[in-house]
């Protein structure tokens, strides 16, 4: 979805419908509205995002049981724990493009000129903030389509399966044991199920969309504005969020629970998804100002 139809479809677009004319609204009625507004788009995308992709990982898909070959010694690596954990994935990934975006608009909005650019500010924010969203759940759904489709095995498979070998004849190591004869002994019908289901990487994926993001955003506010201190955030945030990124995605190998093949396809989703979504986007000064209907101040620099 672009950044149009979301000013068009939005709570928060409404705040950008202001006439030039129109009197300056007090701050405190611009924080209210403007904070509501943003509260509630974000909350809405999240919920619908959310509940289709827990039906959509439920009911809505399986993963293709691909038989175990029994002399592939690449499944058979010790289970590891994640060195980059869910929680901590979510929070970088869906938590922190929030918080930097916000200030960077706030830097902007502060610096420049017009009215009711409060208001603005949290409209500029939100939309820019629901459509990394929404090319974020749109990844997400194509990464598990694809991780469902192809059924690769990871590498802690046997670990995690525990499989009943009095049960399995892997005696001939060219052998494949069809599914139907595997019978795993784990418990846990979810972490079996998460087994089968390596490429590609999400954390990678993930790790890499929000990097993609935070780069080309970043980069391009600040040399298209030439505020020094969105130039300060970007010269800060854009090697922290490489290093992370790279660690994340190399960890997903070390730690056994992927291949170095699911790697660069987590990669390519996110090159694919993010690349084409942003590649119109803050291109120029005038772009930017004109979108948040704001005008740059009088000392405003353009740096390349």
């Amino acid at each position: 979805m672009s950044e149009r139809a979301l000013r068009r479809t939005t709570f928060s677009g409404r705040l950008l419908r202001f006439k030039e004319e129109e009197e300056e609204i007090d701050r405190k009625t611009a924080i209210i509205k403007g904070g509501i507004y943003m509260v509630l788009d974000i909350v809405i995308v999240l919920a619908i995002s959310c509940s289709l992709f827990l039906w959509f990982t439920g009911a809505g898909i399986e993963p293709y049981e691909r038989p175990m070959p029994c002399g592939d010694m690449s499944i058979q690596q010790p289970f590891k724990e994640n060195t980059v954990g869910l929680k901590h994935l979510l929070a970088v990934t869906l938590g922190s493009p929030f918080f930097i975006v916000a200030l960077v608009e706030a830097i902007l909005h502060y610096k420049a000129k017009g009215s009711n650019r409060l208001a603005k500010f949290f409209s500029a924010t939100t939309i820019t903030y629901l459509k990394y969203l929404l090319m974020y759940a749109a990844c997400t759904f194509a990464m598990e389509f694809l991780k469902c489709y192809v059924g690769r095995l990871r590498p802690h498979f046997i670990n995690v399966c525990n499989p009943d070998w009095s049960k399995v004849d892997c005696s001939d190591k060219e052998s494949f044991i069809d599914p139907s004869e595997l019978v795993c002994t784990n418990p846990n019908p979810r972490k079996i199920r998460t087994a089968r289901t390596s490429f590609p990487s999400g954390h990678t994926a993930a790790a890499f969309h929000v990097f993609l993001f935070i780069y080309i955003y970043l980069r391009r506010m600040a040399t298209n504005t030439g505020i020094k201190e969105i130039i300060t955030v970007r010269n800060i945030l854009v090697p922290t969020y490489a290093i992370w990124t790279l660690v994340c995605a190399v960890t997903r190998v070390t730690d056994n629970w992927h291949f170095p093949t699911d790697v660069l396809g987590g990669v390519i989703l996110a090159v694919v998804f993010i690349v084409p979504a942003f590649k119109n986007s803050w291109t120029s000064a005038e772009m930017i100002y004109r979108t948040r209907k704001i005008l740059p101040s009088e000392n405003a620099v353009k740096i390349d």
